[in-house]
C-alpha cells in the first residue's frame, strides 16, 4: 500500500483557500468579461439601428439610383466607417424570382432575408464580419415591410383586408437596409477591457491570497500552532504547563478546556500519589504482620505437633487399661457387672475418637509446619484396595453397608507414599461409609487414565462412589475447608472433626495429584483421588496452609 502524503494543517488551508480563490476569481472574471464584450458590441449595433430609424423616418421611399443596391452588389463602408444601402425586393407575382435575387447576394443577405420572410416579427439582422484588408466591422440589416413604406397620410379603402389575418401577404417585405459600421474604438475598447480585467484579476487573487494567508496563519493557524506545542510538552509529562490563548472564541473555550483538564490530572495524580505512599506504609505493615503470622503458625504448628504426640501416650495408655477393664468383666454377670461393661465400653469409644482428632491436629499440625514427608514405595494397588475393604468392613457391618472393590485387570503397581495413600482413601471410605444409609453399598475402584496416550503422562485414579445425601455443588470447595461440616445432625450421630477431607487434599497435592469430587443432591457422592503411577513432585513447592504472603 502506497504510503499517503501527509500534509500539516497550515498547508492545506494555504492550499485549499488558494484553489478556492482562484475559482471564484476566474469564474466571475468570465462572467464580466462576457458581459462588457456584450456591451461593446452593443455600441456598434444601437448605432446602425439608429442610422437605419433615421433612414425611414426621413424617407418614405427610397428609389435613388445612387443609394439603390442590385442583389449581390458589394457594400463597403468608407473612410468614415460607415456604408449605407437599401436592397429593393421584386414583388412580382413570380415569387421564385424574388428567391433568386436573395440567393445571389452574399450570406450574410441571404440570411437576413430568409429570416424576414420566415418570421415576420424579426426586424434586425446583426453580424460581425472582416474586409479583405482583414478589418473587422459590424454588418445591420434592416427589414422594410409595405406597412412602413406607406404614408402617413395616405388613405386606406374601406374593402382592404387587415394585416392581421393574413400577416405574410397583407406586409409583403419590400426592401431591406444594410448598414455596415467600422467601429475601431470597440475593438480598442475590448483590448482595454480584457487589460482591466487581467490587471483587476491580478490585484485582487493577489490581495485574496495574502488576506488568506493572513488570516488563517494569524487567527486560525497561530492558536492551533500554540495548543500544538502545549499538547506536545504534557506528552512529554509536564503537567504544570498552562495554556495562554486569548481570542475570545472557541480556541480560548479549548484552552480553558484543557487547564481544567491538566488541574483534573495533576490533582488525581497527587491523589494517586498520596494513596501509593499509604499504600506502601499498609504494604510494609502487612508484610511484617505477615512474617509474625508466619513464626506465630510455625510456633503454633510445632506446639500443636509436640503437645498433640505427648497427649497420645496417656491417651493410649487409657485406651489399653480400659481394654484390660473389659475383658476382665467379659465373663463377669450382674447388674454391677453390666453397668461396669457398659462404662469401660464408653471409656474406650470416647478414647479412641479423642485419638481420630488428635492423630488429624498432628497430621495438620506437621503439615503445616512443614514437617511431613513423603516416602517413596512401590505399592500394590490390588493389595491395597483389599486391605482397605477388610478394614472398613467392621465399621460398615452394623448398619449393612457392603463395601466392593472394583480393580482393572492387570493394574501395574504405583510408586507412591503407601501410608499417605491408605489415609486419604480411608477418609473417603469412612466418610462414604459415616453417610451411607442402611442396605446401601460403596464401591472403591482403581483404574489407569491417558494409559498408552502419546504425550500424556498414565495417572492412577482412586475413586470411592456412596449412595448418601450428596453434597450440592455449591458445596464442593466448603466440604475441603478446615471444620467444616455440612450436616451438623450426622456429626452428633456419629462423630467427626471436619478435618478429614482437609487433610486429605494437603495429602493428595504432597503426592503430586488432587482429588475430585463429582456429587449432586439425593444421587450420591464419588471422591477421587487422582495420582501420577510414578511420583511427580508439585511443579511448585507446598506452602503451609493457612498461610500467605
Amino acid at each position: 500500500m502506497a504510503k499517503r502524503i501527509r500534509l500539516s494543517l497550515a498547508n492545506k488551508c494555504q492550499l485549499l483557500f488558494g484553489v478556492g480563490v482562484v475559482l471564484i476569481l476566474v469564474a466571475a472574471l468570465v462572467v464580466v468579461s462576457k458581459r462588457m464584450d456584450a456591451l461593446v458590441e452593443h455600441g456598434p449595433m444601437q448605432r446602425a439601428r439608429d442610422i437605419a430609424s433615421l433612414w425611414l423616418t426621413k424617407q418614405t421611399r427610397f428609389d435613388g439610383p445612387a443609394l439603390s443596391l442590385q442583389a449581390g452588389m458589394p457594400l463597403r463602408p468608407d473612410a468614415s466607417g460607415l456604408a449605407i444601402g437599401v436592397v429593393e425586393l421584386d414583388v412580382a407575382p413570380n415569387e421564385g424570382e424574388a428567391e433568386g435575387q436573395a440567393a445571389s447576394a452574399d450570406a450574410f443577405l441571404a440570411a437576413a432575408v430568409s429570416l424576414f420572410e420566415n418570421v415576420p416579427d424579426q426586424t434586425e439582422y446583426f453580424a460581425k464580419a472582416e474586409d479583405d484588408a482583414g478589418r473587422a466591422y459590424y454588418r445591420y440589416a434592416r427589414a422594410v415591410r409595405t406597412s412602413d413604406l406607406i404614408s402617413p397620410e395616405a388613405e386606406v379603402e374601406p374593402d382592404a383586408p387587415l394585416a392581421t389575418e393574413t400577416p405574410l401577404a397583407a406586409d409583403p417585405l419590400e426592401q431591406v437596409i444594410l448598414v455596415n459600421v467600422v467601429d475601431e474604438q470597440a475593438a480598442r475598447q475590448r483590448v482595454v477591457n480584457q487589460l482591466y480585467l487581467l490587471a483587476a484579476g491580478l490585484f485582487a487573487g493577489l490581495l485574496a491570497i495574502a488576506s488568506f494567508w493572513f488570516i488563517t496563519s494569524r487567527l486560525v493557524l497561530s492558536p492551533v500552532r500554540v495548543l500544538r506545542g502545549f499538547a506536545e510538552k504534557v506528552s512529554q509529562g509536564d503537567l504544570n504547563i498552562r495554556s495562554d490563548i486569548n481570542t475570545g472564541d472557541e480556541f480560548e473555550q479549548l484552552s480553558d478546556m484543557f487547564n481544567a483538564m491538566l488541574d483534573n490530572v495533576r490533582s488525581t495524580q497527587d491523589q494517586l500519589k498520596s494513596a501509593n505512599k499509604s499504600l506502601d506504609l499498609k504494604l510494609g505493615e502487612l508484610a511484617e504482620s505477615n512474617l509474625s503470622l508466619h513464626e506465630a503458625n510455625k510456633v503454633k504448628g510445632e506446639f500443636l505437633a509436640n503437645v498433640s504426640h505427648e497427649l497420645r501416650t496417656p491417651l493410649n495408655s487409657i485406651i489399653g487399661f480400659a481394654e484390660v477393664l473389659q475383658e476382665t468383666l467379659a465373663d463377669r454377670t450382674g447388674p454391677v457387672d453390666e453397668k461396669r461393661k457398659r462404662y469401660a465400653a464408653n471409656i474406650i469409644n470416647s478414647s479412641r475418637r479423642l485419638l481420630e482428632l488428635i492423630n488429624d491436629l498432628l497430621d495438620l499440625a506437621k503439615i503445616e509446619a512443614g514437617r511431613m514427608e513423603v516416602r517413596l514405595a512401590t505399592v500394590s494397588i490390588q493389595d491395597t484396595a483389599e486391605g482397605l475393604a477388610n478394614l472398613i468392613r467392621p465399621q460398615a457391618k452394623p448398619r449393612n453397608v457392603q463395601v466392593r472393590v472394583r480393580v482393572q485387570p492387570n493394574l501395574p503397581p504405583a510408586e507412591t507414599d503407601p501410608g499417605k495413600l491408605q489415609q486419604v482413601l480411608f477418609n473417603f471410605l469412612a466418610n462414604a461409609v459415616k453417610f451411607s444409609p442402611p442396605d446401601s453399598s460403596v464401591v472403591l475402584a482403581a483404574a489407569l487414565e491417558n494409559a498408552g496416550q502419546s504425550g500424556g503422562q498414565a495417572r492412577l485414579r482412586l475413586s470411592v462412589t456412596d449412595q448418601g445425601p450428596g453434597i450440592a455443588p455449591e458445596d464442593h470447595d466448603k466440604v475441603f475447608e478446615k471444620f467444616s461440616q455440612l450436616d451438623p445432625t450426622v456429626t452428633r450421630e456419629h462423630g467427626g472433626t471436619g478435618l478429614g477431607l482437609t487433610i486429605s487434599k494437603e495429602l493428595a497435592e504432597m503426592l503430586g495429584g488432587q482429588i475430585v469430587l463429582d456429587s449432586d443432591t439425593g444421587r450420591g457422592a464419588t471422591f477421587a483421588l487422582v495420582i501420577p503411577l510414578i511420583y511427580q513432585p508439585p511443579s511448585a513447592p507446598l506452602m503451609p496452609a493457612g498461610m500467605s504472603f
